[in-house]
């Protein structure tokens, strides 16, 4: 079997979005057979074994995924009074600050990276980066240069160019992306969306779209329903990117529908879990429905699997523009593990995004897009009320997704296209 060198910023046991999908593909490389080391910036503690050959870390502490609340940020002395009177000059320095901080962890990264390959032979098969941070392109581009015969696999699970990023920076990336593109042997994103974002029209003959994927391995949870109501519940678990997430369209159908006299109040309830209590609860006085609105607050791994096993539908929510397509939440693939229906907003001005697509083609529930919002809140309202009936009369949720659609994103299904581009 070849020998593999994945290099990733985040990784096993950090509990960052950013390690999951390096330390799956590190785990079912190891597990087929597959000589993996890895080269990130923590250590990964015990279960090591499991993972990969040998893992190289370069920073000492632990790569915890810490949530900030919002009312837990006390600013005092001069932070305060830039922040409550000169809130333009206080984002714009924190923005210089952010700024010079991912230069200096970017240039680190390097910097060790370049001293793993100088005390380490090289003779590694394949070498697998994956984008963000931007650090790991850059190990790739020296590694490519320094060992051009050496198969380089360049995965972005995000594009570098984004809006979150201000011209001067989105320039510089879009260089680094783009001779990465032009250097690596195979290019893998994880939409078809960001595909085009980062590729355009060139490279067809090296690009691949390969998504992100559950794990039936990740169920920390039983799955057995331990509450029972003749209430409809629904459930989101996540932040919100400001008003990115909009679920705004499913407050005021649920709005109407009691206005109507067709929904009893008292029957259907939404559950939130996470640190957005502020923007859920804003959203939906908007639609007069913040009365059906329970907060949990922030919750361990294993309560949310818990709370969204223990609701009827499940609420989903992204964004789909001109500047920004293809955005695939990591959440559908939860529900896609979870099985239960799946109500979906998207936000933005290009209709048929890949989200709706796979809803859509795998039968998993009900899609509203903006784009399309008269015609998709008709639909949106009676799928609601149809299952609010179906459970105030004690049946069964109508529930059938298509089986190929969820194989799609299975990590059984994933790890043999990786496979392919390592044999390949």
């Amino acid at each position: 079997m070849k020998k593999v060198l994945i290099v990733s910023d985040f990784f096993f046991p950090s509990a960052n979005i950013a390690a999951v999908r390096p330390s799956k593909i590190a785990k079912r490389l190891t597990a087929d057979g597959y000589c993996v080391d890895v080269f990130t910036r923590y250590p990964i503690g015990e279960g090591a074994g499991e993972y990969c050959n040998k893992c190289f870390s370069f920073q000492s502490g632990s790569a915890l995924n810490v949530i900030k609340k919002e009312e837990s940020i006390k600013r005092t002395g001069v932070k305060k009074i830039l922040f409550e009177k000169l809130n333009f000059l206080y984002m714009g320095l924190f923005n210089i600050k952010s700024n010079l901080q991912t230069r200096r962890r970017n240039k680190q990264m390097l910097d060790a990276f370049k001293e793993f390959v100088a005390k380490n032979p090289q003779d590694y098969d394949v070498i697998f980066t994956t984008f963000g941070p931007l650090g790991s392109l850059l190990c790739g581009l020296y590694y490519k240069k320094k060992f051009p015969q050496v198969k380089w696999i360049c995965d972005f699970r995000d594009p570098a160019v984004v809006s979150q990023c201000g011209p001067l920076k989105n320039f510089s990336r879009r260089i680094k992306e783009q001779k990465s593109c032009k250097l690596a042997d195979e290019i893998v994103t994880v939409s078809n969306g960001y595909m085009k974002r980062i590729c355009g029209d060139k490279y067809t003959e090296k690009r691949h779209m390969i998504p992100n994927g559950y794990d039936r391995a990740d169920m920390v949870y039983s799955g057995e329903k331990t509450e029972t109501s003749d209430k409809l519940s629904l459930a989101y678990v996540g932040i919100f990117y400001g008003f990115m997430r909009d679920l705004r369209p499913v407050f005021r159908a649920i709005s109407e529908l009691t206005d109507e006299g067709l929904v009893d109040k008292d029957k259907i309830c939404i559950n939130y879990a996470g640190s957005d209590n502020r923007t859920i609860l804003a959203q939906a006085k908007e639609c007069s429905a913040e009365d059906f609105i329970v907060t949990h607050g922030v919750l361990a791994r294993e309560d949310c699997l818990k709370l969204q096993f223990n609701s009827d539908l499940l609420l989903l929510s992204t964004w789909n523009t001109e500047k920004e397509c293809g955005v695939f939440p990591g959440k559908l693939l939860e529900y896609m593990l979870i099985g239960k229906p799946i109500v979906t907003t998207v936000t933005g001005d290009i209709p048929d995004s890949e989200v709706a697509q796979v809803v859509r083609e795998g039968n998993l529930g009900i899609v509203y897009e903006e784009v399309n919002g008269k015609e998709d809140f008709a639909k949106l309202k009676e799928y609601i009320l149809t299952q609010y009936n179906y459970k105030v009369n004690g049946k069964e949720l109508p529930f059938n997704p298509e089986q190929y659609v969820l194989d799609r994103y299975n990590y059984d299904t994933i790890i043999k296209k990786i496979e392919a581009l390592i044999e390949g």
